[in-house]
């Protein structure tokens, strides 16, 4: 593998609007885009069955009642519904459009509560950014009514809401140097920062007349820092309510990069179990307001859970990465985890699948369409010189970028020009002020033909993995493809709607 003088992370999340990278110039003027209105969602409808004429009257009043009763239920309070969703950003949608992904996860949180065939339920996180307030106060929340929630992030945690979040989960935390299942010391403080009586061993009392946010403050950053950097994969540093904020040095399992993986785990979110959410978005409002995101849920593949909950734990220990491919195969879904150590164009499974895609077909020609936020660099040019051959054996390839490199966005256009590939930029500034506030953050790419030994093939392939080299070798990255014609159709639905307010390219050719 060719040694890299300068490491390509990816770590281009839109938490704020100044984060951004600064426009290329002669790709994006300042551009004033009609408003895009989201449609509404019609909820689907409630079918009443009425008893016969012989059944009391007192037995169709109850029916009619409880038959009314169900209506009022939210959607949210029977789980997560499986499949696709989509943010719309500003401007183009509203409030609701912009945080859809996001309060799908919080609504999932909001139903995590432990029963009696389900008493421990478990949350598990992994997101780069985690500074949402109703978020944060979902996840506190949970763990106060008995949730054990456990999250990872990048080391962005100076924001107060990222305190919040680690003071509430790893007050109670303990060391356990020797890693031998005994705490070194008593806990600080109670479940979830809750007052510690000093009669249960524990070195803080609780004042009867003082509310808990007055005995506890929130941690300073330098507390938080330290704090966030004790977890590990010995349970009994994660204290009596068993939950925990960790972040890494650089990535969990790589040699540098960054915590950039977004999947979110519930064990149990009321008639749902087993829950995987895996997106390119975090959990913050600047990524749902600033980029177009996307995110897939699936619901009841207990084999595809465990893999993701045996790799959270792994994060948790920083177990370092090997060389091989490391992968979940349930049903049409395939969960792959990065990074890998030594990757190479050889073994980048990214390729090898675009490598199994012929253009022609039942199905007439290949159809390709790429939706990327960050492409750069040596793995961004190869994965681009594939799309290319792509084109030229004939397959229908559309793209639509959000950060490019200067060098891939050139590149790009050219191909575009020499109509090899047809090429949009997403990136728009709408206040003159020399950066992009609007502009795709997902990395998925969409196939529709003949792929491997599928003649009649609907794929997606989509998750946390931009296309640079960091992506595939240093940062903790989660890739999913999905082998479904359904979740093919509601992909094609939002990169066309993405497409539409976008710019298509060479200007030379389309104009301004």
């Amino acid at each position: 593998m060719t040694n890299l003088t300068r490491l390509e992370q990816a770590t281009g999340d839109t938490a704020r609007s100044k984060d951004v990278a600064r426009r290329d110039a002669s790709l994006a003027p300042a551009v004033t885009s009609a408003r895009y209105r989201e449609a509404n969602v019609v909820p689907r409808s409630l079918t009443v069955v009425y008893p016969g004429r012989s059944v009391r009257r007192v037995t169709l009043l109850l029916v009619v009642l409880l038959s009314a009763s169900l209506l009022l239920v939210p959607a949210s309070a029977v789980g997560p519904r499986g499949g696709s969703a989509f943010n719309t950003p500003e401007p183009y949608g509203d409030d609701a459009a912009n945080l859809r992904i996001v309060k799908t996860v919080k609504h999932a949180i909001q139903n995590t509560v432990p029963s009696r065939r389900h008493p421990h339920p478990v949350i598990n996180i992994s997101t780069f950014l985690l500074d949402w307030t109703p978020a944060v106060n979902a996840l506190i929340d949970a763990c106060r009514r008995g949730v054990e929630v456990r999250v990872i992030l990048d080391d962005e945690i100076d924001n107060w809401n990222s305190r919040r979040l680690i003071t509430a989960l790893n007050s109670d935390n303990v060391p356990d140097r020797d890693r031998n299942g005994v705490a070194d010391r008593d806990p600080r403080a109670g479940r979830c920062n809750r007052p510690l009586r000093a009669t249960h061993g524990g070195l803080r009392t609780m004042p009867g007349a003082l509310s808990q946010d007055e005995q506890f403050d929130t941690f300073t950053v330098r507390r938080a820092v330290r704090s966030v950097q004790a977890p590990h994969a010995d349970s009994v540093t994660w204290g009596r309510d068993g939950s925990y904020v960790k972040t890494c040095k650089g990535s969990c399992r790589g040699k540098g990069g960054n915590m950039h993986s977004k999947f979110y785990l519930f064990s149990d979110t009321r008639s749902s179990h087993h829950v995987v959410m895996v997106s390119s978005s975090n959990l913050n409002r600047g990524g749902a307001e600033l980029g177009w995101n996307d995110m897939y849920v699936i619901k009841g593949r207990k084999k595809l859970y465990r893999g993701f909950r045996a790799m959270h734990r792994l994060m948790t220990d920083d177990v370092r990465a090997t060389a091989d491919k490391v992968q979940v195969k349930d049903g049409p879904f395939i969960a792959r985890f990065f990074p890998m150590r030594n990757a190479s164009r050889a073994t980048d499974p990214t390729l090898h699948d675009l490598a199994k895609v012929k253009c022609h077909g039942p199905l007439g020609r290949t159809k390709i369409n790429v939706s990327m936020f960050y492409w750069k660099g040596w793995r961004g040019d190869y994965l681009l010189d594939k799309l290319a051959t792509l084109g030229h054996q004939g397959c229908k390839i559309k793209v639509v970028y959000g950060a490019p490199s200067r060098w891939i966005a050139t590149r790009m256009r050219d191909l575009a020009k020499r109509r090899i590939i047809q090429l949009w930029d997403s990136r728009w500034d709408y206040n003159d002020d020399g950066f992009n506030e609007v502009r795709t953050h997902a990395k998925y790419v969409l196939v529709r033909g003949h792929v491997g030994r599928d003649r009649r093939a609907y794929r997606v392939w989509t998750g946390s993995q931009n296309w640079v080299t960091g992506s595939l070798s240093l940062s903790d990255e989660t890739s999913l493809n999905i082998g479904l014609r359904s979740a093919y159709v509601s992909y094609l639905e939002h990169w066309d709607t993405l497409r539409d307010h976008s710019r298509r390219l060479p200007y030379s050719v389309y104009g301004r």
